[in-house]
């Protein structure tokens, strides 16, 4: 029996988590021509909640396409992945190859745009090649301004999603001539293309968005993408079990274990099926009862390994103290002289490291003021170390 459960990747269709709110929301600004930037955790799902949001205003006739800033370590690169998405959005209007050529030809003046078949016959792909030197702005303002003018004359709208936004401010540190800064005079000046800003490092992209000093305040309207409501996760759990014919009973107590987060409540049961279609072949109706819930934890928490183990070893070792501390006594809004004490660390210390933490997003501060490790299950990891 096919596992119905699906997590580690973009989804779509029925493997996606019901965020019916946040994606109406989405859908209403993005067609409305608002720029919008979705803040949130790790691992909330924003990258799928918008492959759903984009295939849904690509369905009303929206053009869109998307940049992951992740992998583009140089101002070149940036560039280069900029006109090529650009381009194929004006490709997806634009069928007749001749036309499409000339068109760009026309638009790109410092880029030659070639294009190439897909070898799975499903269409063509862009390839630009840059043959002169292009000046960072020149270079954005051709690539967008040419794709917002060409939407205009089209009649159409488009919507480019900018996925790991933050990763600009790794490129360049000039000023008011920085990447950022051109980014945001550009966008500007565009009247057909809105923009979905994403990013894992939520500390870091709150601050390009909402501090008045910097050059994207005010610039996009700021959606959070919290965890999901018991209710909403719950019937999730239980529509994709019945998928497979299993009735589960008491499914609000997922949510609860990962604190509403998707991504985990789509690991921890996949790992419960995985064992009960093992031991339980024949089983229709399925409790979640403690038994099967710690069996599902562990085995969760143990195959989260290779995702938590490359992370905690890239964090000096004062942050991982810190961790440590946070994760078997938090939340804390004071820490205790003894605690500290366990690590031969001063106040100063513990503020400098958890401060840098905070900015990583991967420490918050909850309701109350307290210090508390972002991930719970990270946090029960770290615990289960020791």
């Amino acid at each position: 029996m096919k596992n119905p459960f699906l997590f580690g990747k973009v989804v779509t269709g029925e493997h996606f988590c019901n965020r019916e709110k946040e994606k109406r929301l989405l859908e209403e600004n993005l067609k409305g021509g608002q720029s919008v930037v979705i803040i949130s955790p790790r691992r909330m799902g924003k990258s799928s909640l918008l492959a759903v949001v984009t295939k849904n205003l690509e369905d009303q006739d929206i053009i869109c396409g998307g940049v992951d800033f992740l992998p583009l370590k140089s101002v070149p690169k940036i560039l280069n992945e900029m006109i090529r998405v650009c381009a194929e959005m004006m490709l997806k209007d634009e069928s007749n190859i001749k036309r499409f050529l000339k068109l760009t030809a026309d638009v790109f003046k410092r880029t030659r745009i070639a294009i190439e078949p897909n070898s799975d016959g499903s269409g063509f792909s862009v390839k630009p090649e840059i043959s002169l030197p292009v000046d960072m702005r020149m270079g954005l303002s051709e690539a967008l301004n040419g794709l917002d003018n060409f939407l205009g004359k089209k009649g159409r709208k488009g919507v480019m999603v900018l996925d790991e936004f933050q990763e600009i401010l790794a490129m360049d540190r000039l000023g008011e001539h920085s990447l950022e800064a051109e980014f945001r005079t550009i966008m500007q000046s565009t009247k057909n293309v809105a923009f979905a800003f994403l990013g894992s490092k939520a500390s870091t992209l709150t601050e390009m968005f909402m501090d008045p000093k910097r050059p994207f305040f005010q610039a996009a309207k700021i959606l959070e993408l919290g965890s999901m409501d018991k209710k909403s996760l719950s019937v999730y759990v239980e529509e994709r079990f019945r998928a497979v014919g299993i009735k589960v009973k008491d499914a609000e107590r997922i949510p609860e274990l990962v604190r509403g987060h998707p991504d985990y409540a789509q690991r921890l049961c996949s790992h419960i099926f995985d064992f009960i279609s093992v031991d339980h072949m024949d089983k229709k109706v399925l409790e979640m009862e403690d038994r099967i819930l710690r069996q599902g934890m562990k085995q969760m928490i143990e195959a989260c390994s290779l995702i938590f183990i490359p992370e905690w070893e890239a964090y000096p070792v004062r942050q991982q103290q810190v961790l440590s501390l946070l994760a078997d006594h938090g939340p804390l809004k004071r820490v205790p002289a003894v605690f500290l004490a366990e690590y031969e660390m001063s106040n100063t210390t513990f503020n400098t490291a958890v401060k840098e933490l905070l900015r990583k997003g991967t420490v918050k501060l909850d309701n109350q003021s307290r210090y508390e490790v972002m991930d719970s299950i990270f946090s029960q990891w770290i615990t289960k170390r020791h």
